[in-house]
């Protein structure tokens, strides 16, 4: 079927259960940002293949809603679907819930797969569908009806990694929360949560090494809630020794169902499922507290902080191979995906690889004004020795993600191209050399990158930075550097990208990405001092670069960096490899 036909069908099935509208979500029962393949209904829905979306379908119209990052793409993937685009933060724009108010029929019904929604979307939602008296038809999944091959649930084994604290010790932190709330028990859903707290990993989603599952953890006892077919012996012993109970995935309605009619859970709203969460509720007492995995989890202890250095290392000696050899092959009329394929076949040499952090975005000229383009095989284009290819990458290696951005000049370019990469690296080196004091919150650091283009009216839609896990999903929380108020202050051992670029639509875009650790840089009468120390190793393109517009800092920054990156990579490359950095890392 293509995706007319199945608007069709679905809005058949709307019929048969008498509703108005119905809400395909763009995540699933654990509010994952990638998805297996069994949970992307709006993707299959749709045809829209980016990661944030939501598609509402009504009897005579459809619309999907998302964000600036996927304007261009949605665009050319709905044209001629039937479904309109809805760009999210506009000036006037209005998100599905708030649509649905003022579109849905007095009295009206929705529906929807409750697993794939959140308690406060769902809240949100219910508080604009109760302004037309209308009515939410719950846990209803339509488009199971009608996708008649949906894919089977993964089934990857589970495997275990050191990451400097042991599961009890996390498990003892939640119970220690526990104690403060005066609750029994915390339901987790979200998917790195668990892999951390319990030093689990598994490849059941594409480029995240985590498991579908869900967690419980209560004063006394502790659970975890995963096809049983996915653990061995060994891992299942081991978790038994952390005093973790394995339960099948299936089971976790029904353990909810057995829990004492007395007893008080905490849950976050933010990211629990609504289904689970309205069964919760309807037996025990709830208390809706965030979780405190997040917070643990971004804040990295040494370990994991020389695992990403060691990470970098490797990644850094991959994307130096690859440019040395793109640069040797630009004349042989390459194409986007064979020059990303051949990137991913770089790191994939690294015996602790193991697998990319994401879908490589391999993009040249105009492509590259699309901040998350995806090059298709066939649909993509081939480099020319002229204009700027950035490729935007990373790789999940047993003991530390990588996620790093590079564009480079591929031949003659114009005065605005060079312009533009210019001042998009003198934002990058502005946040870089960031100091701050405690307290300080991304929202406060983000006017640093973006001073330089706004000086020159310039801008970019996205944000400036996200948080980097560890072994786990290449985007996390809770901090992020960027201009939406968010409370969370930037913290010692967070590691977050540091992601400036400009983008002008049919002529090209430029990102430079430095993934950067936060350390203490002193302390005295005025309390303590942050700033950022720069995991990743790569070489700038100064080839690209107008040195009258940078600073004597801006270019000692360089150097130092260059200087750093060649001592760093030298010893784990050929001699011709070797001369060709030594060029590329040149003094300016």
């Amino acid at each position: 079927m293509d995706i007319t036909s199945r608007l069709l069908a679905l809005r058949e099935v709307m019929e048969r259960e008498g509703l108005d509208a119905y809400i395909v979500s763009g995540t699933d029962p654990h509010n994952s940002e990638y998805l297996p393949e069994a949970w992307k209904q709006r993707e299959w829905m749709s045809g829209f293949t980016g990661s944030f979306g939501t598609l509402v379908v009504l009897k005579d119209q459809a619309g999907l809603w998302t964000d600036s990052r996927y304007f261009i793409q949605a665009e050319k993937q709905l044209k001629n679907s039937g479904i309109q685009l809805h760009k999210l933060r506009m000036p006037g724009s209005l998100d599905y819930p708030e649509w649905l108010s003022s579109t849905l029929p007095q009295k009206g019904r929705v529906g929807l797969d409750c697993f794939c929604i959140s308690v406060v979307e769902m809240k949100r939602l219910k508080k604009n569908i109760d302004i037309k008296e209308g009515k939410i038809v719950e846990n209803i999944d339509l488009v199971g009806d009608i996708w008649l091959n949906r894919p089977e649930l993964p089934n990857s084994p589970l495997f275990r990694i050191e990451t400097g604290v042991d599961a009890k010790t996390k498990i003892a932190m939640v119970r220690h929360v526990l104690q403060k709330e005066k609750s029994d028990y915390f339901v987790f859903s979200a998917l790195d949560e668990i892999a951390w707290l319990y030093n689990i990993r598994c490849n059941d989603i594409l480029y995240n090494p985590v498991a579908i599952s869900y967690a419980i953890v209560g004063m006394k006892d502790t659970h975890l809630f995963v096809k049983f077919d996915k653990v061995s012996k060994e891992i299942a012993e081991e978790l038994k020794q952390d005093g973790v109970q394995i339960h099948d995935y299936c089971r976790i309605s029904n353990f909810l169902n057995e829990l004492p009619k007395e007893a008080s859970c905490c849950i976050d709203v933010s990211t629990l499922n609504y289904a689970l969460y309205h069964q919760i509720t309807s037996r025990c007492s709830v208390k809706e507290v965030a979780s405190p995995l997040v917070l643990s989890k971004a804040i990295k202890n040494k370990t994991e902080i020389e695992g990403f250095r060691a990470a970098c290392v490797k990644d850094g000696v991959a994307m130096t191979k690859f440019f040395y050899w793109l640069e040797r092959n630009i004349c042989n009329h390459l194409t986007e995906t064979e020059v990303s394929e051949q990137l991913t076949a770089m790191r994939a040499c690294c015996s602790e690889y193991i697998s990319d952090s994401f879908h490589n975005i391999s993009a040249y000229g105009a492509n590259a004004a699309l901040p998350h383009y995806s090059a298709l095989p066939g649909q993509d284009s081939r480099l020319e020795a002229r204009g700027l290819y950035l490729v935007d990458s990373g790789g999940q290696y047993i003991h530390g993600t990588t996620d790093i951005t590079r564009t480079v000049s591929l031949g003659e370019l114009t005065r605005q191209e060079k312009e533009d990469y210019t001042i998009v690296l003198k934002g990058m080196i502005a946040l870089s050399c960031a100091v701050f004091p405690e307290g300080t919150r991304g929202c406060n650091l983000d006017a640093l990158a973006r001073q330089p283009m706004w000086q020159t009216l310039r801008n970019f839609g996205h944000g400036t930075g996200h948080g980097i896990g560890f072994f786990l999903n290449v985007h996390e929380g809770p901090q992020s550097i960027r201009q939406d108020l968010k409370e969370q202050a930037i913290l010692p051992g967070m590691v977050t990208s540091n992601e400036p670029g400009i983008y002008r639509e049919n002529s090209h875009g430029i990102r430079h990405e430095n993934m950067i650790l936060c350390v203490p840089v002193g302390e005295n009468e005025f309390g303590k001092w942050y700033g950022f120390e720069t995991l990743t190793l790569c070489y700038f393109d100064t080839s690209a670069l107008l040195l009258e517009l940078l600073t004597e800092e801006e270019k000692k920054w360089i150097n130092d960096y260059h200087k750093t990156v060649y001592q760093k990579l030298a010893p784990f490359l050929n001699q011709e490899e070797v001369c060709w950095l030594a060029k590329k890392t040149k003094e300016i």
